[in-house]
């Protein structure tokens, strides 16, 4: 099939609103977290376990998804993403003092989280004319915000982590709607509107997915225990916690759609990249002085590097010669991102429980940042000219 003239927009946004229902799933947990662990004290190495899971197993799943999605209908992949997160919500509803079981429920969601992760980005690019790919890959990329703005906004409403639970069981009625109604769109995976078929992996994409590695470790070790540490260390309330951890979110969102913008129009892929990555680096090296409304700023500027990266490793298929945006390059790139995402939460809770404690961990994580900066200037001879 042919790349499509103009942009249907419903079906786009209904593939960043399959993303952002997996990203609720995995971070309906972070805001609550304190809280949950209060009612069911858990470790800090199982809490760990209820986020990485969700990339063990998308790191095991992601790129064989990709090559079952290539060759199947996306509507089939999109029911089955949905009936195995409903026994997911409804194992964690009956037994969050169990850890083994609370496990297997946030493994069978970080399935669900697999599966709309690679059909999400590939729905909406099928959708989308090549002059609006930017616009569409800023809003891709927004989807991991989409769902931490839902679930941090709903738990400073006062939701507590069940009603958290069963708002995200009602998240499926308008997916399921709006899949049925766009039926025969889903019917068959279009090729979007890239630059030829993946007959082979590209280095391109594996240096892409080992950058995604490196920045999805330091991200999502820093999302996941930021409450517990401002809590913790600072002696935050709760509500001040999740207001604290909501400001980075909201700048990442923000970032992802005016990065999408931007390299639509004509800013250079390599150096958005590359500042985006040593942005956070330095985050990371200053962490452990900052506080009060320098460490607010300094948020700020963490929340805009975050939300530059991924913006352009959803956008990096599209700047590879020979590669079209479809399952398997999102397989290779999803694979990068959920071992990070694996890594993060427990290389975290390691550090700061060992000798280095949290300020000796931001510098381990500041080190990894700008590896990842570096790295990404290895991309320079891969990408297409325009």
């Amino acid at each position: 099939m042919t790349a499509v003239e103009r942009t249907c927009w419903p079906v786009a946004l209904l593939g960043v609103s399959i993303s952002a229902f997996g990203a609720y799933l995995q971070f309906k947990l972070p805001p609550i977290l304190p809280s949950f662990l209060a009612s069911y004290p858990h470790s800090n190495n199982v809490a760990a376990w209820f986020m990485s899971i969700f990339a063990l197993v998308g790191l095991l799943a992601s790129a064989p998804l990709g090559r079952l999605v290539e060759r199947h209908v996306l509507g089939l992949a999109l029911g089955l993403g949905l009936g195995i997160a409903a026994l997911g919500i409804l194992i964690g509803l009956a037994a969050p003092q169990s850890a083994p079981l609370m496990l297997l429920a946030r493994g069978l969601e970080g399935l669900t989280f697999a599966i709309f992760a690679v059909i999400g980005p590939v729905i909406a690019n099928s959708a989308t004319a090549r002059r609006d790919l930017g616009l569409v890959t800023g809003l891709i990329a927004a989807w991991i915000p989409i769902g931490q703005l839902l679930a941090g906004g709903l738990a400073l409403a006062g939701a507590d982590w069940h009603a958290l639970w069963l708002i995200n069981l009602a998240l499926m009625l308008p997916i399921i709607a709006m899949a049925w109604w766009y039926r025969p769109w889903l019917g068959t995976v279009k090729r979007p509107a890239g630059t030829g078929h993946l007959t082979k992996t590209h280095p391109g994409l594996f240096i892409g997915a080992g950058l995604f590695l490196l920045w999805s470790l330091q991200f999502f070790a820093f999302m996941t225990w930021l409450t517990k540490y401002l809590t913790g260390e600072l002696h935050l309330s709760a509500t001040a916690a999740i207001l604290a951890y909501l400001t980075p979110v909201i700048v990442v969102m923000t970032c992802n759609i005016a990065t999408g913008w931007a390299l639509a129009h004509g800013v250079k892929f390599l150096p958005l990249l590359f500042a985006g990555l040593l942005s956070q680096s330095f985050v990371w090296l200053t962490a452990p002085w900052l506080d009060g409304i320098v460490g607010l700023l300094m948020l700020v500027v963490f929340g805009i590097g975050a939300g530059i990266a991924p913006a352009c490793f959803f956008h990096l298929p599209h700047k590879l010669d020979g590669v079209s945006a479809g399952p398997k390059a999102y397989g290779v790139l999803m694979t990068g991102r959920n071992s990070g995402v694996f890594l993060g939460p427990i290389l975290m809770a390691w550090l700061f429980q060992g000798n280095l404690g949290w300020h000796g961990a931001a510098f381990v994580i500041a080190g990894i940042s700008l590896v990842a900066a570096l790295l990404s200037l290895t991309l320079a001879p891969r990408l297409r000219v325009p």
